[in-house]
């Protein structure tokens, strides 16, 4: 693959970097003992350069969901250290943090970055249906899903990679920072919060975005990509589904289609696919991935973890090339009074209707209690008439464009009407944020 000076000179900066920070970590472990520490920087550049380090001398690393007090916190129950850029909440941690003196010596300047080959890492899932816990994966899965991905996708030009998600969590992790490492592709370690930031980066030199649905949705409201489109090699959408409308527009706009990922945080990657027309996609497997029919879910058997088989919660149907398509979510089947009503069909139904441009529906509980709550992300039209008639008059539509599918026991009884779902730092819907919304 074609590399430049800029790549390299970068990489072997980086390298000497973590092999000064690994030697200062193993003498630190060597000296006090334990065995794993919580790692935590808001610079994807020192959070990497801490990740290699860390591994290489030996320590377990967990990842807490974000840097925010509560938790590094229950992360830290997990580890014997804490690792992180700093500190200012009001409470003491029950772990030491870890200070390290690093000395600068030259004999430590090598010119190569290497993946480590041993130790567990932690990730704590991201909450989207509920509240997240920890996953443990280990190096060699990891190093599994970095050659899959090296092997399947490769640009013939040197390039940049772009990030709009955060590299805290596993498709960051592996696409922003690690995959660039593996294939030898330039990171841009700046976080892209906005369209415009993404645009100032794209017009500079050849680009791969990895983004979320939720940016996607921003971005070709006006995409301010269109005039340098030609300097984007690629793009890649996880963390949750992209809708077919905004694929295609996307693709209509730039030329290329998204690479859409589909995995989990304890499955990795499992496929991906570009939606570029309105014709039925099926999702590819990665190489070395076989899946099967488990009842009507969709079952897994991949390198990227130590089980047999893992049985998602996605409901799916195999083809018999081994593709398949997937309808929905097994586990957001409840039940309300009696009937079974499944969320994704209420949230698609619901989208279908021009006042909607995207909507989660929640089970919210109070004791005994169990009612839905509705979080729409409303279009012009749906403003308009919200404006126009108010809230009551907007809650009546939507429970009319329900009853033609739903039964009453069905419908949301809270509604809460924003510009934008809210959205962690990965482009992805956080169940907790959803449920303060009806505080």
């Amino acid at each position: 693959m074609p590399t430049d000076n800029a790549f390299l000179k970068e990489h072997q900066l980086l390298a000497s970097q973590v092999s000064r920070l690994s030697a200062a970590l193993k003498h630190h472990k060597h000296t006090f003992g334990g065995n794993s520490l919580v790692l935590y920087h808001a610079s994807s550049e020192e959070f990497l350069i801490r990740l290699l380090a860390a591994a290489h001398a030996g320590f377990d690393i967990i990842f807490p969901a974000n840097g925010q007090v509560e938790n590094i916190e229950t992360a830290s129950l997990l580890a014997d250290y804490v690792f992180v850029d700093s500190f200012t909440g009001s409470k003491q941690l029950s772990k030491d943090m870890l200070v390290l003196d690093v000395v600068d010596n030259a004999h430590s300047a090598i010119e190569h970055i290497t993946l480590p080959q041993t130790g567990k890492l932690t990730f704590y899932t991201s909450g989207s249906t509920g509240y997240g816990k920890p996953i443990e994966k280990h190096w060699q899965h990891i190093n599994a899903e970095l050659t899959n991905l090296k092997h399947t996708f490769s640009f013939d030009k040197p390039c940049q990679i772009i990030a709009t998600v955060s590299h805290q969590h596993i498709y960051g992790l592996l696409f922003k920072l690690l995959w660039p490492v593996l294939a030898g592709y330039k990171t841009e370690f700046t976080f892209v919060e906005f369209p415009e930031q993404l645009h100032a980066l794209v017009e500079k030199q050849n680009s791969v975005i990895i983004t979320s649905p939720a940016f996607i949705d921003r971005l070709i409201r006006d995409n301010v990509l269109i005039n340098s489109k030609a300097n984007i090699l690629g793009i890649f959408s996880s963390g949750g589904p992209l809708s077919n409308e905004s694929a295609i527009t996307l693709y209509k706009q730039l030329a290329i289609g998204a690479t859409q990922i589909y995995g989990s945080t304890e499955t990795g990657g499992i496929a991906y696919r570009q939606v570029i027309d309105n014709k039925l996609t099926p999702w590819q497997c990665f190489n070395g991935i076989t899946v099967a029919n488990y009842q009507q879910q969709l079952a897994v058997r991949s390198p990227y973890f130590d089980d047999d088989v893992f049985i998602t919660q996605d409901i799916a149907e195999v083809l018999d090339d081994g593709q398949f398509i997937l309808s929905g979510r097994l586990d957001r089947t409840i039940k309300l009074e009696e009937k079974r009503v499944n969320l994704d069909a209420l949230e698609r139904t619901l989208c279908s209707d021009n006042f909607i441009k995207h909507c989660k529906v929640i089970l919210l509980k109070s004791g005994k209690r169990q009612q839905l709550g509705l979080v729409a992300a409303l279009s012009e039209d749906g403003f308009s008439e919200l404006d126009k008639n108010g809230k009551l008059a907007l809650n009546k539509h939507i429970k009319r464009v329900l009853s033609g599918r739903f039964e009453a026991v069905c419908m949301p009884r809270k509604f809460r009407y924003l510009k934008e779902l809210p959205v962690n730092s990965q482009g992805k819907l956080v169940f907790a944020d959803l449920e303060k919304l009806f505080d």
